[in-house]
């Protein structure tokens, strides 16, 4: 089955929401209670969700009708399911829930796009082996790939590690625990730092244990390279809006990756 996101709307641009998490195949309750996905704001605005369409290829279609705006602020998450009742779903809190929202256990996709067809976000799973196939536990993109274009590569996920309820494994609503390097081996500079972060300052400081000369790479959310320049320590980032950016960082032959949030 395919879910597909509309907007009622022409504000978002591709990458401003993006899938960070699924849940496809629970095992503490059953499939028609307890699965879901989560979606998280990578702007440094609030999105309303409210008046959006969930549906499939097929004949499902869901308008989200919230009595109100269903609000998703600047660096947080809202999650979809099917039952928003805690005791049935297995102790998850839902943002919102309806029985059309279905995710097959092997392969299937999930997309958001806005009405005027520009697509948000696309998560292309395939129940292996690209893509995790847990029972009983979500997938969950790494915290350091969190943007529209690594999230559609099976290798940014990993089989959630942490128990909520009643005993599934998964952090619906909160920071994910998968947080391997985004495309590049683990980070292997030893004393590797970035100060301030989160910062407001317009620059920020980049050590480690050697302080050799550095060639960076900051990506937007989008997977967009914003900054690629060579430094000693100190990086200007005064030409970065606010939001969540990644920082790649090269020294001796070395790779490494951070997160860094821009206030």
């Amino acid at each position: 089955m395919q879910i597909v996101v509309t907007s009622l709307s022409f504000g978002q641009s591709p990458g401003d929401i993006i899938i960070t998490e699924i849940m496809q195949n629970p095992n503490a309750v059953t499939d028609a209670n307890g699965e879901y996905f989560e979606v998280y704001n990578t702007t440094a605005g609030t999105i309303d969700m409210n008046g959006w369409v969930i549906k499939d290829d097929g004949a499902n279609t869901h308008t989200i009708n919230n009595g109100g705006p269903l609000n998703i602020t600047s660096g947080a998450y809202l999650v979809f399911g099917k039952n928003s009742t805690s005791a049935e779903n297995g102790g998850i809190t839902l943002d919102y829930a309806s029985t059309s929202i279905s995710l097959t256990n092997a392969d299937d996709e999930i997309i958001l796009e806005t009405g005027g067809g520009v697509e948000i976000d696309r998560v292309n799973y395939d129940g292996g082996p690209n893509f995790p196939d847990p029972t009983g536990a979500s997938m969950e993109l790494s915290t350091m790939a969190y943007t529209s274009s690594a999230n559609n590569n099976g290798a940014n996920w990993a089989e959630a590690t942490s128990a909520y309820g009643a005993g599934d494994l998964g952090t619906p609503g909160a920071v994910n625990d998968n947080s391997a390097a985004l495309g590049i081996a683990n980070n292997k500079i030893e004393k590797f730092s970035i100060f301030p972060n989160p910062s407001n300052t317009g620059s920020i400081n980049i050590t480690t244990a050697t302080n050799n000369p550095k060639n960076i790479k900051v990506y937007d959310m989008l997977g967009k390279k914003v900054i690629d320049q060579k430094i000693d320590t100190k990086l200007n980032i005064s030409s970065l809006r606010s939001g969540i950016y990644v920082i790649k960082v090269t020294e001796n032959n070395f790779s490494a990756t951070k997160r860094l949030v821009v206030k």
